[in-house]
């Protein structure tokens, strides 16, 4: 049978013992567990980032991993923590929006204003609690560190064999921003950024299915980029090409393409068909 695995995403840096102190609270309770480090290095306090990352990967680890992401600048507040099962993992975190992206993919949204935060319904296949069972929790309970106090001890019991339902209350609804759709304007499909990696790069919301036919010339912090390239060192200085997401992406060979055209998260791209 194959050892439980937990994945960890934080804010949290390597240079403390934050994420150490998180491993060492897990293997306690399940000395069996395979801990796998997504990252530690999520912008501090950055929810959206923490959310895109925590999408881009969970889908390639075997069903039923449990995915324990920290990014949490309400801790200590009255913001919930939860965990939450779904066809294919199980989410521990924070509940402030880090599980945006696959309550997108379930259709859970009603119409918002991009990255606008609200509550959505928890889809009906899914399982989501609030993890109220303070028998579940380390003690003394800090009010600065529940990744430690919290949300390491859940996952360990979690994967220990304790069934969610015994960790606290069940929730209906769950805190999520608006993930930007792309949408169309004659012949023009505008998108938006959905991240900034770590070379710079801007990760868009635009698959090729959402291109307009014919040769296309992309649009972006006010300038063009003529076509779509292979790869990073293939064109001009600034080029177009879709990344290893499967989406549109600007890069700025040896460079970086955010700083170079000062753009972030929510710019908008415009990839429009010359016909």
């Amino acid at each position: 049978m194959q050892p439980p695995i937990i994945t960890l995403t934080t804010d949290f840096g390597t240079a403390d013992t934050f994420v150490g102190a998180m491993k060492g609270v897990i293997l306690g309770i399940a000395p069996d567990a395979q801990v796998i480090d997504l990252t530690h290095e999520i912008p501090p306090q950055d929810v959206q980032a923490g959310a895109f990352t925590l999408a881009s990967v969970y889908r390639y680890f075997p069903p039923g991993t449990i995915h324990v992401a920290v990014v949490d600048p309400g801790v200590g507040t009255r913001r919930h923590p939860i965990a939450v099962t779904t066809d294919d993992a199980t989410f521990i975190c924070p509940d402030n929006g880090l599980l945006s992206y696959p309550l997108d993919e379930a259709r859970a949204f009603v119409d918002r204003d991009p990255f606008a935060m609200g509550r959505v319904a928890v889809p009906r296949d899914w399982h989501a609690v609030h993890l109220s069972n303070a028998d579940y929790w380390r003690q003394p309970l800090s009010s600065t560190f529940h990744g430690r106090d919290i949300f390491a001890p859940i996952a360990g019991h979690l994967a220990a064999g304790v069934a969610i339902a015994s960790l606290g209350t069940r929730v209906m609804d769950l805190a999520a921003f608006a993930v930007p759709r792309p949408r169309t304007a004659g012949d023009t499909s505008i998108g938006q950024v959905l991240h900034v990696d770590h070379f710079g790069n801007l990760i868009t919301n635009l698959h090729p299915a959402n291109f307009p036919d014919g040769r296309l010339r992309i649009r972006v912090g006010g300038t063009t980029i003529s076509g779509l390239s292979d790869a990073y060192q293939d064109g001009g200085d600034l080029v177009a090409l879709i990344g290893s997401s499967g989406t549109l992406e600007i890069a700025f060979r040896n460079g970086n393409a955010a700083r170079t055209l000062g753009v972030t998260v929510g710019a908008d791209v415009h990839v429009i068909s010359r016909g």
